[in-house]
């Protein structure tokens, strides 16, 4: 198994102690463990600048260190970098020559949110691996094979949500070049993703920190279903299921309240009774 693990932290842990909570957590909690030597990326933004970051907001933060990257480095375990962007200009591309050429070696990765950006960086940094992000939001069978027909990417993650669609996981013939969550964040129940486009314009330096949107705090959209019996903080997919079925790949995000935002994963977010962090 190749397991992809959020190097999103707060600054005051070194990614070793990071990544012992992220495996003892998962051994508590889920039905599978790991090793360091089972994971193949860890992903988050670096020190460095570049308006190509997504997933989350970039000014003025990061989550990798040099030392973090270069602990990493000394176990084989590759960076990714989130460069997930909805939006891809010239611009943006030549101002970040910089980023791609300093993490430019085998074993690191390219997560990316347009097809763009995914083959200028196939052309030109050919030793990254590439990765369709969730930002893509393949939940057909017809968005799923054209990823695959492109021939830009390694893996494809899939959204949260479709760990739920059996047959439609069942079907997939190229298993292996698909990435599975095995934990949820806020993305898993939303019933549409504004903020991966407000990310990208803040990141990009269009609009303010202050004006990002969220479809349940600003849009007032109903969570896609709601489970308040249900710890989201310390909930787990189950891993042998999938294994069954022929996967491989698995993406962690953080067991962190702030990072997963489950209070607004629940109808009675008041009284849930589940929060960590």
């Amino acid at each position: 198994m190749n397991i992809s693990v959020s190097g999103r932290k707060d600054l005051l842990f070194h990614i070793s102690d990071w990544l012992d909570f992220m495996k003892s957590h998962c051994k508590i909690h889920s039905n599978f463990k790991y090793e360091n030597e089972d994971i193949d990326y860890v992903f988050g933004q670096t020190e460095d600048k570049t308006d190509l970051w997504g997933g989350r907001i970039a000014i003025k933060s990061y989550n990798l260190t040099r030392l973090d990257t270069y602990w990493l480095y000394d176990k084989n375990i590759g960076i990714k970098l989130p460069l997930s962007t909805k939006f891809f200009t010239e611009e943006s591309y030549n101002n970040s020559q910089f980023i791609l050429r300093q993490y430019h070696r085998e074993g690191n990765a390219i997560l990316t949110g347009t097809d763009e950006l995914a083959e200028r960086i196939k052309n030109d940094f050919p030793k990254y691996k590439i990765e369709a992000s969730a930002v893509f939001d393949i939940t057909t069978k017809e968005k799923l094979q054209q990823k695959i027909d492109s021939k830009l990417y390694d893996t494809i993650v899939l959204p949260i949500c479709m760990n739920d669609d059996i047959n439609f996981l069942k079907d997939i013939k190229n298993k292996g070049q698909i990435r599975l969550f095995m934990n949820a964040e806020c993305s898993y129940t939303c019933p549409k993703k504004v903020c991966y486009g407000t990310m990208t314009k803040i990141n990009r330096g269009r609009v303010e920190a202050d004006a990002m949107k969220c479809s349940h705090y600003d849009l007032n959209m109903p969570r896609t279903k709601y489970d308040d019996l249900i710890d989201w903080n310390n909930f787990y997919f189950d891993k042998k299921e999938f294994d069954r079925m022929g996967f491989k790949n698995y993406k962690l995000v953080p067991p962190w309240a702030n990072q997963q935002r489950t209070n607004i994963m629940y109808k009675d977010s008041d009284n849930c009774g589940f929060t960590i962090g």
